[in-house]
C-alpha cells in the first residue's frame, strides 16, 4: 500500500483580503481532491484541526493561500511555504505536513543557542524538507505545554524560537540516559500516547537487555560472545576465557570498557578511557584482580563478557559499524557500512576513542579475497538486518533507527558487540551531499507522520 502526495505551496497573494479562518484554492485544485463546499471542510496541521471557509481564485493548482487568523490559529512559521498532502482525501479534510519534533537538550540560559550534536543532521534536514514540503523544529523537555510547544526553528543559519502545534512524531534524540528516564519524559510519553503521536527510539538499550532480547533467538546464538552480570561469582567463571571484557551496563562511546586478558604469570588489564587510557596494570592473581575491579563495579553496573580475537587492520583494532533504518513500508533497510580502525594499541573502535573511519568494502578487499570480501560484505548487512528485526518485534514503541557494531573473529565468524538505539549524526559530517541516514530518517518521518491516512486507507479496501 502507497500513499501518493501533492506538493502544495502556500502563497502570500490577496492574503489581508481574506476574512477569519479561511483558505483560498483554485477551482481545479477543490475538484482533483473532490471537496464539497457544501459541507464542512477542514484544515489539519500536525495536531491542529480547523474548520475553514474554503474561497476559490483564478491560482495555480497547487497554490494555497491562508488567511493571517488561520495562520496563527495553525501556529504555521511564515516561512514554511511548502506542504506535503496526501491525494488521498476523506472527511473534507486538508491534511498538511510533514510537522517533525526533535526532541533534544537545551539550555535555555545561553545566549546562543547550538546544537553541536545534532548541527549537521539539522542542516541537512532544513536542505530537504524546503525541497520536499513540511518542517521540523527542536524542543526540549522543558519546552512543552498543555496545548503547544516553544520550539526552535532554523531560518537564515539561526535558531528561532517559536511557538508550534504539537507535531506529527516525534525524533528522541536526548543523549543523557538520566533525561530518558526522567520524570518529565515519562510524562511526555505518556501525553503523547493520549494525543496519538508517535515518539521513535524513546530509550536507550542497555548491553544486557540487548544480549537478552537476541539471545532469545536461535540463529542469534553463535553470534553472540557470552555475557553475564558482574559479580564475583561470574566473573571467575569467565576467567576461563583468554580474553574478557567488563563494560558498563549503560557506557557509551568506548568509554570505561576494560581489557582483560589471560596470561600465563596472571592477567593484565588495560582502560578504553580516561587519565589511565592504554595503561596496563598487571595482577598476579584473580582475587587481586576481582578487588581492583571492585572498585568501578560499586559505582555503576557493569557485564562481563567474552573477548573475541577480532581480526585486525594494519595490527589495530576493527569493528564495522551498520546504520539500520525502516523504510516507508516499515521494512529495515542498511543505510551505511563503515569500518572503525582503532588507534594503535587501543583497546575499542569507537571514533570517539580516536578511531578512524573508512569505507567497510574497502577495508574487506585489503584484509580478503575479492570473493570473499563480497560474500562477507553481505553476511555483515544480513546479520544487521535480523538484529534490527528481532529487537523491533520485541521491544514496546517504535524503533526506526539502529547502530550496530559488529567484528569478525580471524577465522570470518561474525560476532556482535553492541547496538545503539541513538546512533552518533557525526558520522561522515564531511560529505557536501545530504547522507542515506538522513534521507532514510526523513523518509520514516513522512510514513509516520500520515499513517492515519494510510490506516483510512486500508479500512476502506
Amino acid at each position: 500500500m502507497t500513499l501518493k502526495f501533492l506538493q502544495l505551496f502556500k502563497k502570500d497573494d490577496f492574503q489581508e483580503a481574506l476574512d477569519g479562518l479561511s483558505i483560498a484554492i483554485s477551482p481545479s485544485l477543490l475538484k482533483f481532491l473532490n471537496i464539497n463546499l457544501n459541507e464542512p471542510v477542514y484544515v489539519c496541521l500536525a495536531k491542529r484541526n480547523v474548520q475553514v471557509a474554503v474561497q476559490t481564485h483564478s491560482l495555480e493548482k497547487q497554490d494555497i493561500v491562508f488567511s493571517t487568523d488561520l495562520e496563527k490559529s495553525l501556529l504555521l512559521p511564515k516561512e514554511i511555504d511548502t506542504f506535503l498532502i496526501p491525494y488521498f482525501n476523506k472527511n473534507q479534510l486538508f491534511h498538511l505536513g510533514p510537522v517533525i519534533g526533535i526532541l533534544t537538550e537545551i539550555n535555555d540560559d545561553k545566549e546562543e543557542i547550538i546544537f553541536p550534536s545534532i548541527q549537521h543532521l539539522c542542516k541537512e534536514l532544513t536542505e530537504e524538507l524546503t525541497q520536499i514540503g513540511g518542517f521540523f523544529y527542536l524542543f526540549g523537555l522543558q519546552n512543552v505545554q498543555e496545548d503547544k510547544i516553544n520550539g526552535y526553528f532554523f531560518h537564515h543559519n539561526t535558531w528561532n524560537m517559536l511557538d508550534f502545534p504539537y507535531p506529527h512524531v516525534i525524533y528522541n534524540r536526548l543523549h543523557s540516559r538520566k533525561a530518558d528516564s526522567s520524570t518529565a519524559f515519562l510524562k511526555l510519553k505518556k501525553l503523547l500516547e493520549e494525543k496519538d503521536i508517535p515518539i521513535f527510539n524513546s530509550r536507550f538499550f542497555s548491553k544486557d537487555e540487548t544480549y537478552q532480547l537476541l539471545n532469545k533467538s536461535a540463529t542469534m546464538h553463535k553470534h553472540l560472545p557470552l555475557t553475564k552480570q558482574l559479580t564475583y561469582q561470574n566473573f571467575i567463571s569467565m576467567l576461563t576465557f583468554p580474553l574478557l571484557y567488563v563494560k558498563p551496563v549503560h557506557g557509551s562511546q568506548g568509554r570505561n570498557i576494560i581489557h582483560i586478558e589471560h596470561l600465563n604469570n596472571g592477567f593484565t588489564a588495560t582502560i578504553s578511557s580516561g587519565k589511565r587510557k592504554g595503561k596496563t596494570k598487571l595482577f598476579s592473581d584473580e582475587e587481586k584482580l576481582w578487588k581492583w575491579l571492585e572498585g568501578y563495579a560499586k559505582r555503576r553496573s557493569y557485564i562481563c563478557q567474552q573477548g573475541i580475537d577480532f581480526l585486525k587492520s594494519q595490527e589495530r583494532s576493527l569493528d564495522f559499524r551498520i546504520l539500520c533504518h525502516k523504510n516507508y513500508q516499515g521494512n529495515w533497510t542498511i543505510t551505511s557500512i563503515v569500518a572503525r580502525i582503532a588507534q594503535k594499541n587501543a583497546i575499542v573502535a569507537n571514533l570517539a576513542q580516536g578511531a578512524e573511519m573508512q569505507p567497510a568494502k574497502v577495508v574487506l578487499h585489503e584484509l580478503l579475497t575479492t570473493e570473499k570480501a563480497v560474500q562477507k560484505l553481505e553476511e555483515l548487512k544480513a546479520l544487521a538486518i535480523e538484529i534490527a528485526a528481532i529487537l523491533s518485534e520485541n521491544t514496546n514503541g517504535y524503533l526506526g533507527e539502529l547502530g550496530i557494531d559488529i567484528g569478525m573473529d580471524k577465522q570470518g565468524h561474525l560476532w556482535v558487540i553492541e547496538v545503539n538505539s541513538k546512533p552518533s549524526k557525526k558520522l561522515e559530517e564531511h560529505i557536501e551531499k545530504t547522507r542515506p541516514s538522513t534521507k532514510a530518517l526523513l523518509e520514516y518521518f513522512i510514513a509516520l507522520s500520515f499513517s492515519p491516512c494510510l490506516k483510512e486507507i486500508s479500512e476502506d479496501e
